[in-house]
């Protein structure tokens, strides 16, 4: 597409008259990245992988055209739409894709956490400038090559995905995750800049990104950042040692596996097994209750297992100012938690009693507990 569109007489142009008007150096065309559906559709692995490599493929045809891309990456406030340490986000991208020329989008929470004092913005601005200037030095002094782990990489994305996507398009998929999340509390609330579902059809395809993960991250199961990671972890290990070896010797050194997988380790720690239960038992259907949650932490299990012996220690051991925040945290989280669980189902008894006047009264409380929680933990969707 990009090709296509750089070569057309109208693109060549318009960008011949910006640059004219802007009195630049050079021919730019701005490419939005965007990583919540990719996320959303595939998995956090396949998602980041296929993204790297798209932008290093843009970067070739824009200079085919002779003209620079400026990547605009949409990123959101959550791990599975794109967030992480901005230090290490630059430093994972691929070569001369920032080239003294980055944009970014800061969402929701972490304007507030980045930019609500003088302090606090400076430092993350001059986070981001000193790693843009950081990655374009480097990369004008270096020489563009493939990734060093492209072969094992490839089999992490094209494996996780299909372990990914066999949950979400499990016939009681859809079933349990309407149930099981505050999704629908989350559907009528009035904070977002866009409704919730594209047409309004009840389908995963419909739903945006940003609910989707709120709702995960409000249950503690936060699916889209981890799952189908163990599983492709443990297959690498047992049919492909080597490969598997081999990405643990480069994980020290190389900036975009260690960018990821510290990312899913992140979102791990957040992960609550017994809060996990607890938003499950809202699940009318036995069966579909015991299916999918058993599928779910039967991959968290092993995905915790397989980040062990890839990052070499446990959590508690690589990690412990964060491992013993998360325990800190959770004392307040517990009540909150067992608190909405108790509203989201006296919301839905009374909605289906056709009490809908007293079921809103309710839904205002709801509302209430989802923004406490959501505080608490430090991000939405």
């Amino acid at each position: 597409i990009l090709d296509k569109f750089l070569a057309h007489p109208v693109t060549i142009n318009s960008l011949q008259y910006q640059k004219e008007q802007q009195k630049a150096k050079y021919l730019t065309q701005q490419v939005m990245v965007g990583y919540s559906d990719s996320n959303k559709d595939g998995g956090i692995f396949s998602s980041q992988w296929n993204l790297y490599n798209t932008q290093a493929d843009l970067v070739c045809i824009g200079e085919k055209h002779q003209v620079k891309i400026r990547f605009f990456h949409g990123k959101g406030g959550s791990i599975s739409r794109g967030a992480g340490p901005t230090h290490w986000f630059i430093r994972s991208l691929p070569h001369t894709s920032v080239d003294g020329n980055i944009r970014l989008t800061e969402q929701g929470e972490t304007i507030e956490r980045k930019y609500a004092n003088k302090v606090n913005a400076a430092y993350n601005l001059e986070l981001l400038m000193a790693n843009a200037v950081r990655a374009t030095v480097l990369d004008r002094f270096t020489s563009r090559s493939a990734h060093i782990l492209s072969a094992e990489l490839d089999f992490l994305a094209k494996e996780s995905v299909k372990h990914y996507t066999r949950l979400t398009n499990h016939p009681y998929f859809i079933r349990f995750f309407e149930q099981a999340t505050p999704i629908d509390a989350i559907e009528n609330s009035k904070i977002g800049s866009r409704p919730a579902r594209r047409t309004g059809k009840r389908s995963l395809d419909d739903l945006r990104a940003i609910p989707w993960v709120f709702s995960w991250t409000q249950s503690r199961f936060n699916i889209p950042s981890w799952y189908g990671v163990g599983t492709t972890l443990e297959l690498l290990q047992n049919d492909y040692p080597e490969k598997f070896k081999k990405i643990t010797e480069h994980l020290p050194t190389d900036s975009f596996i260690r960018y990821v997988f510290t990312n899913i380790d992140t979102s791990l720690n957040a992960t609550d097994e017994d809060i996990m239960r607890s938003y499950a038992e809202l699940v009318e259907e036995e069966e579909v209750k015991n299916t999918i949650l058993d599928l779910m932490l039967k991959e968290l299990g092993k995905t915790r297992r397989m980040i062990d012996v890839l990052l070499e220690k446990p959590i508690k051991e690589r990690r412990t100012n964060h491992y013993y925040s998360t325990i800190l945290r959770a004392e307040a989280l517990y009540p909150l938690h067992k608190k909405q669980i108790n509203l989201l189902r006296q919301w839905r008894r009374l909605r289906k009693e056709g009490r809908e006047d007293t079921a809103e009264q309710v839904l205002v409380t709801l509302l209430r507990s989802i923004n406490a929680i959501a505080s608490a933990i430090g991000n939405t969707g």
